[in-house]
């Protein structure tokens, strides 16, 4: 008599390295009519499953009781819900692809709503131009009642996080490590945040390490999970360029901001524009291609323009852009001495307007990217 069920069982495989969707559906039937037995001889594995012979040996010596009830274990201690793809609560977008992950460790809620989600990814070291408009277009994306995934990487990625989170929106983060070795560590806080406002993900067993090889895995979780991928700020060899073609493999559509071509932030997106993805300038240009007809936000809060200004204020605040500009260069333009300007561009600051970047620099806030990107 089998001890356990099918769904435990593959809680236990995922543990293993190269199983591939196929392998696990014929093991299932092989399960289904010999149990442990019969995915625990290499052999029979090799012959009815059709892996290779180490793919299968491998199994054949894994304790499956013990890693199991060590994981579910694990799961409880760290109050995470395990899913794996035979439950009802599994996320269907992510049933749609061709490699969809056996199990997912999941911390918080995952709800109907979210199958209308759209990925914003991008560079690791974004700028703060980059990381202004992943903010600015995740918070309009929010507004409108659109979830946004991302990897919970440093740069683009955190900043599309917490533009979601100020709009009260959903917004879901992915993995690339188990939870009990969460990477990068200075985004634990804003982890346990995106939890009250949506959920975070992970494929991998709560032991394994951040491991490069993880993260293309991650990837295909971030695009499956979303109608359309953004890239926001991406080098010529930026992982997000992974996610991109994993979006396109999967039939999702694939968009990018551009950028000044002499950035190599830029680049990558430039080139993805190049290849046909879909220049986005603001949020309207994604749902169009999306094909998703919702009415502007009823309360756009802190407005999507800047209260009016004049003089000095106002001349100042016209001479920014979202690129940061030295102090002398706006006193240049403006025609005002440094000791005139600064006191000006501090009121901006502190009426919430401009940054105040390192180096003396200045840069106009994004307020909504629903007009503009």
């Amino acid at each position: 008599m089998q001890t356990l069920t099918w769904r435990e069982v593959l809680i236990a495989l995922n543990s293993v390295e190269g199983l591939r969707r196929e392998h696990l559906e014929r093991m299932k039937g092989v399960y289904e009519t010999e149990g442990l037995q019969g995915i625990q001889h290499s052999h029979r594995l090799s012959a009815k499953v059709g892996m290779r012979p180490k793919l299968a040996q491998r199994i054949a010596e894994l304790d499956i009781e013990s890693v199991a009830a060590a994981e579910q274990q694990e799961s409880v201690a760290r109050q995470l819900k395990v899913v794996t793809i035979e439950d009802e609560e599994y996320p269907l977008p992510l049933k749609e692809i061709y490699s969809p992950p056996p199990v997912l460790y999941q911390r918080g809620t995952y709800e109907k709503r979210d199958h209308l989600a759209v990925a914003l990814v991008g560079a690791r070291q974004a700028d703060y131009r980059g990381k202004s408009l992943a903010r600015s277009l995740a918070s309009s994306l929010a507004k409108r009642g659109i979830t946004v995934v991302s990897g919970l990487a440093r740069g683009i990625d955190t900043q599309a996080h917490w533009g979601a989170l100020e709009a009260e929106g959903r917004t879901i983060g992915v993995l690339g490590s188990g939870f009990g070795h969460f990477y990068p560590p200075e985004n634990k806080e804003l982890s346990e945040k995106i939890a009250t406002q949506g959920c975070v993900f992970s494929e991998f067993p709560c032991a394994w390490r951040p491991e490069p090889r993880n993260f293309p895995r991650r990837n295909r979780i971030i695009s499956g999970l979303s109608r359309g991928v953004v890239v926001v700020q991406a080098t010529r060899r930026s992982g997000s360029l992974i996610t991109a073609r994993l979006a396109l493999e999967q039939g999702r559509e694939v968009f990018a901001l551009p950028g000044p071509p002499e950035s190599p932030l830029s680049r990558g997106c430039n080139a993805l524009i190049k290849q046909g993805a879909r220049l986005v300038e603001n949020v309207g240009d994604i749902l169009e291609e999306l094909g998703i007809s919702i009415q502007q936000p009823q309360e756009k809060a802190h407005g999507t323009s800047p209260p009016r200004l004049s003089g000095l204020l106002a001349r100042l605040y016209q001479s920014l852009g979202t690129e940061p500009m030295q102090i002398d260069q706006i006193c240049e333009i403006c025609e005002i001495d440094p000791k005139d300007a600064l006191p000006a561009l501090l009121t901006l600051e502190l009426r919430g307007l401009v940054a105040h970047l390192p180096g003396q620099a200045f840069a106009k806030k994004n307020f909504d990217a629903g007009d503009a990107a």
